[in-house]
């Protein structure tokens, strides 16, 4: 699998709206994790950036934190892919919120080879979907998504 492929899969689609509208305090807009910088949800510039990233520069994949929770954070378009996600910033946010031991967890964690099959990726969007549609009872909806 190709990245252009990896962001336009559906599991990608809940799972990263999900993550972003979990940090949103009031459901339209978001801080970039890495920058501060203040991001309208629904807007281009707003992104889902991992700090451990899918694809490396090696074109090696690390699918096995691709839907990490704690590895996916809001990111500025900028930040993510211009400044290349920011990984020490990122990193020392993570440490910060969740403590060494979890970074080093998600560390561990890509070093193994996970295959993302139909099966699992059909499971990833339920587990989303589900996720993403309670929140947005409680958040709101800034991307319109109606029965998707």
């Amino acid at each position: 699998m190709k990245s252009n492929e990896f962001y336009k899969l559906t599991a990608w689609k809940y799972f990263s709206r999900y993550v972003l509208l979990f940090h949103s305090q009031d459901g339209i807009t978001v801080r970039c994790f890495t920058s501060g910088k203040e991001l309208r949800l629904n807007n281009r510039e707003c992104c889902a950036g991992h700090w451990i990233k899918v694809f490396d520069s090696s074109n090696r994949t690390n699918f096995a934190t691709a839907f990490e929770f704690n590895n996916c954070y809001p990111q500025s378009n900028y930040d993510n892919r211009f400044l290349n996600g920011r990984p020490d910033k990122m990193q020392m946010e993570i440490i910060k919120l969740h403590g060494l031991k979890e970074s080093e967890r998600l560390i561990q964690l890509s070093k193994r080879p996970f295959k993302l099959d139909k099966s699992t990726l059909d499971c990833i969007v339920d587990e989303y979907k589900l996720k993403f549609n309670e929140l947005i009872k409680i958040k709101g909806n800034p991307w319109k998504m109606i029965n998707n």
